[in-house]
């Protein structure tokens, strides 16, 4: 009987001396949290500061935390959540606002994440990743000269040697947009110091060189990445247009734009161009099909409808080419090649009038072509 009551009375005082063991206060709970979010245990770090929460639910760095947190995790709504409730406890912080510009970026909503990362700058202008926040913002929208700045802005503040080949390619990117090539130059440099085997910062370079007539450099970087066989279209039109342009080589060009389209037949320039470079060759009816591909993905190519006509044309197929260039007289009533060749196909059809018609239109564009076209009418 003595042993049961001192087993009894045992069991009592451990079930006291657990009863007695206090909860963690929410400091402890959050200090749990930031341990746990030292060691990326951010689903624990989360349950710690819900604890924290839920005995202090205006603890505004466990709500921060939280969400911080949840934007790891990629769980965006939580997030949300989080940090406007602490944005209501902490409205002058600008880290919070920097994290919720993160979060409806990730939601593309991108109008409130702009809001946010301005506001977030507002509160400290030296806050250096909202600048590259908002510099990728606009990259995306293709508004290169806002994108530029805040670019710029981020490099000038940046507490650390900035260490990503995707932002100096996009800068480069953004630079080749905005014609500033020597500045993109610099920029696909440091992008590909920091990673060698990137193509599209070689594509980049390839531009930039073409762009400042410097062919040889542009086929280098145009060829280097074609050597990381990165299967793309891109390298090649590139290449294409460098010999078509500044190498003045129509058989090398032809032959990078029908390797392009062996990547990407959808791409209109590059189908364009083939027939560009057919009719160059006088190879007529070896254009009119890459002609044609380029006008069934954009109907309004007036460039390809133009070229299309003059394959027309030059074949003798005066209606058909008429057809095309009225068409893309339509779309660009000061495309004077297509008045002066529609004149050349009323002469091959002895139609003086209309002819002179299209004399008369040159003349009112004030068009180099105007006295070549009547030179060919006074021969008829």
């Amino acid at each position: 009987m003595l042993r049961k009551i001192l087993l009894i009375s045992i069991s009592f005082l451990i079930i006291n001396t657990s009863i007695a063991q206090p909860a963690k206060s929410a400091s402890g709970n959050y200090n749990e949290g930031a341990r746990l979010k030292d060691e990326k245990k951010y689903a624990e770090a989360i349950t710690a500061y819900k604890k924290a929460i839920a005995i202090q639910p205006t603890y505004k760095e466990a709500l921060y935390e939280a969400g911080w947190c949840s934007n790891e995790l990629e769980k965006y709504q939580d997030a949300l959540s989080f940090l406007l409730k602490a944005k209501q406890q902490w409205p002058n912080e600008s880290k919070i606002y920097f994290e919720l510009g993160y979060v409806y970026q990730q939601l593309e909503k991108t109008e409130d994440a702009k809001k946010n990362y301005n506001k977030c700058l507002s509160l400290n202008k030296e806050y250096d990743l909202a600048y590259k926040a908002l510099g990728n913002l606009f990259f995306d929208q293709h508004d290169y000269t806002a994108a530029l700045e805040n670019y710029k802005a981020y490099i000038s503040y940046a507490k650390d040697d900035i260490s990503s080949s995707d932002f100096y390619y996009n800068k480069g990117y953004t630079e080749n947009e905005l014609e500033k090539f020597s500045d993109a130059i610099e920029s696909l440099n440091k992008a590909i110091e920091i990673k060698n085997e990137e193509p599209r910062s070689f594509d980049e370079l390839g531009y930039a060189y073409y762009k400042l007539d410097d062919a040889d450099n542009a086929i280098k970087y145009y060829n280097s990445s074609i050597a990381l066989k990165a299967d793309s279209h891109v390298p090649y039109v590139g290449l294409g247009d460098v010999y078509k342009d500044l190498k003045k080589n129509t058989d090398e060009a032809l032959k990078n734009y029908l390797k392009a389209i062996e990547y990407k037949p959808e791409n209109k320039k590059s189908q364009y161009r083939i027939g560009w470079c057919y009719n160059e060759k006088e190879q007529y009816k070896e254009a009119v099909p890459y002609l044609k591909k380029a006008i069934e993905l954009d109907k309004n190519y007036q460039s390809a409808i133009t070229e299309l006509g003059y394959s027309h044309y030059a074949l003798g197929e005066y209606s058909n080419a008429l057809a095309l260039f009225n068409k893309a007289i339509l779309l660009d009533k000061k495309d004077d090649l297509s008045f002066y060749y529609s004149g050349l196909c009323y002469v091959g059809m002895k139609d003086k009038t209309d002819a002179l018609k299209m004399y008369d239109a040159l003349q009112a564009l004030q068009s180099t072509y105007a006295d070549k076209l009547k030179t060919q009418i006074d021969g008829m």
